[in-house]
């Protein structure tokens, strides 16, 4: 989307950084499976449909009667295209939609349009299978790097955790908790960068998971913020998105993607050094332990998590979140992390449990 841009020595790694998403959370791949039983397939939808790209001045009619006039084409996502459009002085993204997907996401997302801290759905275009979004200024991977005070960082962390616990509290799982799905409003002042709404965005991909069950078999949204169970396909569900978000939480402190590294593209095993960069951040070998019991004895990737973590020994510590050293990780940030993080997801605090730790408790209203 248009808005401020990083600085120019990190945007292209940006850009790699914002493509590397993997659709597998798509409704249709995954499967809905009880924590305590074997999997079993589940569809959530038919078969979908093919979008041709729509051009600058096409008028569009929305289902509340209002008139979208298309202004350009934010992305292309393989004959998904997000527009952004104008009704009466106002910037609106709309956005194509599979009709299995439509179908799927309409009902889910009217049970949480109103939250403040959602981009949730303002209108549709039923004949184009459209959601209709209200723009936001910018996402957080590029307005990261915006010269923000801690407390408006903190601010921005708080909103979008509400945002989380909204779905969570309505049994839905993002699945792609991510920076640049963390839109932010704001306008520069004379006193400085002025923060008015932060919502949690790409809404579309989110899915309803019953009490007591969990995604199994899909290695859900982007590499670099996915949690452990994610990338080892196993047991997904509110967890994993709360893993994800801590991750977004380190990136707006330090300005850095933790898990990227510009030479994994050169590597043969990428996501195997991501797993080993989690592990020696964030995983403690009484949890580790755990979430190798959470996975299941007869899981497949139990070997390659044990193999990697047999890697870290006297002479190639592991270095803990914990014991990292910057002016930007205080001690309360450090426990949040640490609670978000845990490597046994049955361990992991809740959004709304995030959402009362002490490290929003001084947070100015601006």
């Amino acid at each position: 989307m248009r808005g401020v841009t990083a600085p120019r020595a990190v945007a292209g790694s940006l850009n790699k950084i914002a493509s590397a998403s993997v659709q597998a959370s798509r409704p249709g791949f995954a499967q809905a499976t009880p924590i305590t039983r074997s999997a079993s397939t589940v569809s959530h939808h038919g078969s979908g449909f093919g979008s041709q790209m729509l051009e600058p001045g096409v008028a569009l009619k929305g289902y509340s009667g209002r008139e979208y006039v298309i202004e350009n084409v934010l992305q292309d996502r393989q004959d998904r295209f997000v527009y952004l459009a104008k009704a009466d002085e106002q910037k609106f993204v709309l956005k194509n939609l599979f009709e299995n997907e439509y179908n799927y996401a309409l009902p889910l997302q009217l049970r949480y349009n109103s939250s403040p801290y959602l981009r949730a759905l303002r209108d549709t275009i039923p004949e184009q299978r459209m959601f209709v979004n209200e723009y936001l200024s910018d996402h957080l991977l590029n307005f990261a790097f915006k010269d923000i005070s801690a407390n408006t960082q903190k601010r921005i962390m708080r909103d979008a955790l509400r945002g989380l616990a909204t779905l969570h509290d309505h049994n839905i799982v993002h699945l792609d908790v991510k920076a640049n799905n963390i839109m932010v409003d704001y306008s520069e002042t004379a006193e400085g960068v002025k923060v008015s709404r932060v919502q949690l965005s790409d809404l579309e991909d989110a899915t309803y998971i019953p009490v007591g069950q969990a995604l199994r078999g899909v290695a859900c949204g982007n590499q670099l913020w996915r949690s452990p169970e994610a990338h080892a396909e196993g047991f997904v569900g509110k967890p994993s998105d709360v893993f994800s978000m801590a991750l977004v939480f380190i990136f707006l402190r330090l300005k850095r993607v933790i898990f990227y590294n510009e030479n994994d593209s050169q590597n043969l095993d990428p996501m195997g050094e991501i797993l080993a960069r989690q592990i020696s951040t964030f995983a403690e070998w009484k949890d580790f332990e755990a979430f190798l019991a959470y996975l299941g004895h007869r899981h497949p990737q139990i070997g390659r998590f044990r193999r990697i973590a047999e890697t870290f020994t006297e002479a190639n510590p592991r270095q803990p979140f914990g014991l990292w050293q910057s002016d930007a990780l205080d001690t309360h940030f450090k426990d949040l992390i640490r609670k978000m993080t845990c490597f046994d997801p049955r361990k992991r605090v809740t959004a709304q449990q995030a959402l009362r730790h002490a490290y929003f408790k001084d947070i100015v209203e601006e």
